[in-house]
């Protein structure tokens, strides 16, 4: 109970700003209970099409040919052992095909769940007339998804509970997405919507690999470090702009 607690102060913190910033002009009544509810929906349908994509993977690498092992305890512990084997090289092969699951089951599957929950939050008449109120519906439920998972991972380490609460890069890939798709909004042009899913779900794969290969080997450590350091500056960055954006009232501007 304290490590999930311990998990969320810094997300608090975030809803806390995003209603001051909406203040003067508040969303509907139960508006950010119900985009923090769709986060969490929006992780909860993540888990399973990871869980389901996995066990593809899977499948697929067990192949055709093998699948009768399974049926014997011996074998089927061969055949699982194979796959260990495989998934521990380290070849340029096997870290693309890594990469691109980690793209699809992680980054794109998430971002696209998130983007598909805030769009339904933002249905609701009055909820969204600016620029501004579509990107804080994005941030909204991309905190509601980060809360879930932070107390979802940080069960039973405070360690893990600290790193989490430091790490809101939900938010940043929300912030993201919400100004790149106000921006096609504001332009006519739906090319936008396809970059406001694809640039966070890349950097949100690249992250979340980098963190998956330091877990397997040391040898990444660097790589990982670069990462988690370009995280940390692009949710300052994002903080900063988003401050910046409010002051100036550059993205209020009706869609």
């Amino acid at each position: 109970m304290l490590e999930a607690l311990m998990s969320m102060p810094v997300s608090i913190g975030l809803l806390i700003w995003i209603s001051r910033i909406k203040k003067n002009d508040p969303f509907p009544k139960f508006t950010f209970a119900r985009l923090l509810i769709f986060g969490v929906i929006s992780l909860l349908v993540s888990a399973v099409i990871s869980l389901i994509g996995s066990m593809i993977v899977i499948l697929i690498q067990i192949g055709p040919e093998q699948l009768g092992m399974l049926m014997n305890a011996e074998t089927a512990a061969q055949v699982i052992q194979g796959i260990n084997d495989a998934s521990n090289e380290m070849t340029v092969s096997s870290l693309l095909i890594r990469f691109a699951r980690t793209f699809v089951l992680i980054g794109l599957a998430e971002e696209v769940l998130k983007f598909l929950c805030a769009k339904t939050g933002m249905r609701r008449e009055g909820t969204v007339h600016t620029w501004k109120d579509a990107l804080l519906c994005f941030a909204v439920v991309a905190i509601g998804f980060q809360i879930a998972e932070d107390i979802m991972y940080s069960s039973g380490s405070m360690g893990i509970a600290i790193y989490r609460a430091l790490t809101p890069f939900h938010f940043t890939f929300a912030v993201i997405m919400g100004y790149i798709w106000g921006l096609g909004k504001v332009k006519g042009n739906r090319f936008y919507t396809v970059m406001a899913l694809a640039i966070p779900a890349l950097i949100h794969a690249l992250y979340d690999f980098s963190v998956n290969l330091l877990r397997r080997s040391d040898d990444y450590a660097v790589f990982a470090l670069a990462m988690s350091l370009f995280m940390f500056i692009l949710t300052v960055v994002m903080i900063l702009k988003l401050r910046k954006w409010n002051r100036d009232g550059s993205l209020d501007i009706y869609i």
